[in-house]
C-alpha cells in the first residue's frame, strides 16, 4: 500500500523565502510543488546548469542551460502578504464549510488554489 502524502502548506503562486543553503534569504515565487517528493521549484532559486547534446535531426539544441532544481519544502517559508515577513500557515474551516489557509503571524487569509487544469 502506498504511503499517505500530507497536503503541503506551500502552494503554487506563493511567495517564499529560502531558510538555508546557498541562496539563503532570497525570495521567489513557487512554480511547481511535488507533494510526493516533498519538494518545490521556485523561480530564481537553486538555479543549476545542465549540459545537453544535440538531438537527432536537430530536435534538441545543444548547449548549457540554466534551470531551477527542486528545493525541499522544509527549507521554504511563506511570506505574509500583510507584514512582508516569513510566517507559518494554518488551515482553518470557516462557518460555511470552506477551508482557508491563514497566516499564523497576522491572521490574514492566504491565497488558496482551486483545483483545475
Amino acid at each position: 500500500m502506498p504511503e499517505a502524502v500530507a497536503k503541503p502548506k506551500i502552494v503554487k503562486g506563493d511567495t517564499v523565502v529560502l531558510r538555508r543553503g546557498r541562496d539563503k534569504g532570497k525570495r521567489g515565487t513557487v512554480k511547481h510543488v511535488f507533494p510526493k517528493d516533498g519538494t518545490a521549484t521556485v523561480e530564481g532559486l537553486n538555479v543549476v546548469k545542465r549540459h545537453s547534446k544535440q538531438g537527432t535531426d536537430g530536435a534538441k539544441s545543444a548547449g548549457i542551460f540554466e534551470k531551477e532544481a527542486p528545493i525541499p519544502l522544509s527549507a521554504l517559508m511563506v511570506i505574509d502578504p500583510k507584514t512582508n515577513l516569513p510566517t507559518r500557515t494554518r488551515r482553518v474551516r470557516k462557518d460555511n464549510g470552506d477551508v482557508v489557509r491563514v497566516s499564523v503571524r497576522s491572521g490574514e487569509d492566504l491565497f488558496v488554489p482551486t483545483k483545475g487544469r
